[in-house]
């Protein structure tokens, strides 16, 4: 969401603030849990469904949401907290590629500084504990200079 957040009162500027592309405008003088509580308001309007699914299957593949399990070839695979998230968003977004922005933002809230490489790490960890070949993954895929991709089709051999 993108909030205007400005001294000018003018409705022109008001009006040409949404109009190119602000979900809000906030005017200040505003008090701050005035604020916080219209950011939670566009938060929410903005929030994907929430997903009603509490397990994944790809083939050998099953992750279980309620229990925080993870299976592959019916054999238990054990992840911190960290990995476990990052395998269900990824897998949430099967075929999709998620920049690393986008995992950050949703992991943890934060935008991706460039520096950050956190999430190469745990896509790394996490390749491991899948049995993903490092050299050539196939499961969790690296799109060059765009993100990573889970293939939801690697685990079906």
């Amino acid at each position: 969401p993108i909030v205007i957040l400005t001294a000018k009162e003018d409705d022109l500027d008001h009006i040409l603030g949404l109009e190119s592309g602000a979900d809000d405008y906030v005017i200040k003088p505003i008090k701050p849990p005035v604020l916080l509580a219209r950011l939670r308001a566009l938060q929410r309007r903005q929030a994907p469904e929430p997903t009603v699914r509490g397990a994944l299957e790809f083939g050998r593949l099953a992750i279980d949401r309620s229990c925080r399990g993870v299976s592959l070839g019916g054999e238990k695979i054990d992840l911190t907290t960290m990995e476990f998230e990052l395998l269900w968003l990824l897998a949430s977004a099967a075929g999709k590629i998620l920049s690393r922005d986008d995992i950050l933002n949703r992991m943890r809230g934060i935008a991706f500084d460039g520096l950050n490489r956190s999430v190469d790490v745990y896509i790394s960890k996490l390749r491991g504990k899948l049995n993903d070949n490092p050299r050539e993954p196939v499961c969790i895929k690296t799109i060059w200079g765009k993100g990573y991709l889970f293939n939801p089709f690697a685990w079906e051999v």
